[in-house]
């Protein structure tokens, strides 16, 4: 398997074994190589590696081709440049992913697949050296939970990223592993989450923040065992990948995990200026100047002008910027007319205005998304459906501090939806999924509360605020404004299993094809217009058919 050859030990070592699957099984001994028991005979050696994995595991699912791709097929936020494959995949109409190791973009899906298979490899490493003598480790219920948490996030992004992979552990001989749908590669994961959070509960521990396991953050026991129900509440729901697939999930279970999850927001705190501990979505997806604005596909349902609507309607081609007005205060501030303003740091910033210059607005800008008032700085010629007035600013501290401060990944309003979600499909109590919502759509929209009253609608619901819409498209609404940009690939996940992606939008993404010139796989891939699992519904509304940290958009 090539990704095991890139796999390192805790001094970059390469492994002993390197495994080709294919037609036939290949076995080479590197004699110039020593075995990882050598190599991390230091028991420190062992426990600084199981401590890093987790920047690992930040890599594959939160760095640039971690996030990115995802956020833009997802009409998340728009951007037409290249990079990140980001143009590839959220311009109309939607193509096929290339997935040829040639493709220029090809590590948008090489590096989750390589990044998160290299936790694994390591972690797996770790527990075989403590397995052979736990008593030449101290706190070793702290090193096990960490290290099968760290399999278990691991293994469920690449079950909701790639429709196979492998599951690996330190019991797995490389010599026989063989690809695994999707839906086994989940139950490894929860499997494995489900193992660190009953030796979280077993035992008591902390990881301390100077560490800097977590980026920052002390981590007790019972911190690990509420991220692992969390995470496991989002992989439950968000594995499936059609509508019918979602609703079949176990969302009782969803709702116990969820229950005993998070109670306050998860924010990894990075403090390296953006060179390792590194949200791009926290950054550019505030900078609008350059490369970002919020898609109308997620903002533009609160508007009640009429203006949305006539967006959709337009030949995509000939979609252009136009205002939203809407009662959400995160969207629109909370005065009707108009705005007038001196532009300061942030316009000028922007590079629509020059500070001081007075400006006119049709709107406030309200507390989550800005209005800027110019259509965006990607080329017409890449196609005016990417333009959008407004770009999002709720984190726009991470961006102003140089890349440092917390990092939200995990918030407690997807669980609160999670947990609205599961209570709709199964029949729940509507009053409660009200109180759900109400508890952002109130305080932070101001918007009019929600009602157990209120009709509940179904899955296939288009996103609305509106007073007199159903619970699930008022659901659909909060989850997607709330947690905009909030975690890599939600709005990705959770949009395939509503049936809100773009038709043509792949569904899931194949094995690297680097990986399967490996494996004597021959190539393939998924998405395009009637392609292999590509998004397919329609007809609700229209869809639009030295420093990497300072890369410019190509």
């Amino acid at each position: 398997m090539n990704v095991l050859r890139r796999m390192r030990t805790a001094v970059w070592i390469p492994f002993l074994v390197v495994t080709w699957i294919g037609c036939e099984n290949l076995v080479v001994e590197n004699d110039n190589s020593p075995d990882k028991s050598q190599v991390l005979a230091d028991p420190n050696d062992v426990v600084n590696l199981i401590g890093s994995s987790f920047l690992d595991f930040w890599r594959a699912n939160v760095w640039q081709n971690g996030q990115m791709p995802l956020t833009a097929i997802a009409d998340e936020y728009s951007y037409s440049w290249a990079n990140f494959a980001g143009r590839h995949l959220s311009s109309e109409p939607r193509v096929a992913f290339d997935n040829s190791p040639t493709f220029a973009f090809a590590d948008a899906m090489k590096e989750p697949w390589d990044n998160n298979y290299l936790a694994i490899s390591n972690t797996s490493d770790a527990l075989s050296i403590i397995d052979q003598d736990e008593s030449a480790f101290e706190e070793t219920a702290k090193l096990k939970a960490f290290a099968r948490f760290i399999q278990g996030l691991c293994h469920g992004y690449i079950a909701l990223r790639y429709d196979q992979g492998f599951t690996v552990d330190e019991h797995s001989d490389l010599t026989t592993l063989e690809l695994k749908p999707y839906p086994e590669i989940m139950d490894f994961a929860l499997q494995k989450l489900e193992e660190s959070v009953a030796i979280a509960n077993s035992n008591s521990f902390t990881i301390p923040a100077e560490d800097d396991w977590v980026f920052g953050l002390t981590v007790t026991n019972e911190d690990l065992a509420r991220l692992a129900h969390s995470f496991m509440a989002r992989f439950i729901a968000s594995v499936g990948r059609r509508p019918a697939e979602r609703a079949s999930a176990d969302w009782a279970l969803v709702i116990r995990h969820a229950e005993q999850g998070i109670t306050e927001d998860w924010a990894p705190i990075g403090n390296d200026s953006g060179e390792l501990e590194w949200d791009p979505t926290k950054a550019w997806g505030q900078e609008g100047r350059s490369w970002s604005r919020a898609d109308y596909r997620t903002i533009g349902p609160a508007d009640k002008s009429g203006g949305f609507r006539n967006w959709l309607n337009q030949p995509v081609e000939d979609r252009n910027v136009f205002d939203i007005y809407t009662s959400d205060r995160r969207i629109v501030g909370p005065e009707d007319g108009m705005e007038t303003i001196v532009a300061g740091e942030q316009r000028d910033r922007a590079g629509a205005h020059t500070a001081g210059t007075v400006l006119t607005y049709p709107r406030n800008s309200g507390t989550d998304f800005e209005y800027w008032g110019v259509p965006g700085p990607f080329p017409p010629s890449r196609g005016t459906y990417h333009y959008s007035s407004h770009t999002h600013k709720r984190y726009r501290a991470y961006l102003d501090n140089g890349n440092n401060g917390p990092m939200v990944q995990f918030k407690v309003t997807e669980l609160d939806m999670l947990i609205a979600e599961g209570l709709l499909r199964t029949g729940g109590s509507t009053d409660r999924v009200a109180e759900l919502i109400n508890k952002t759509r109130v305080e932070r929209g101001q918007l009019n509360p929600a009602s157990g009253l209120d009709a509940v609608g179904s899955p296939d619901d288009d996103q609305s605020p509106m007073d007199d819409a159903g619970l699930w498209a008022k659901l659909k609404h909060e989850k997607n404004i709330e947690c905009y940009l909030a975690a890599s690939g939600r709005a990705y996940f959770d949009k395939r299993g509503w049936g809100d992606l773009a038709p043509g939008s792949p569904l899931h993404f194949a094995v690297p094809g680097g990986e399967l010139e490996v494996l004597r796989i021959p190539i393939y891939t998924f998405g395009g217009i009637g392609g292999d699992d590509a998004a397919s519904k329609a007809g609700r509304g229209a869809y639009r058919t030295s420093n990497i940290y300072i890369e410019r958009p190509k």
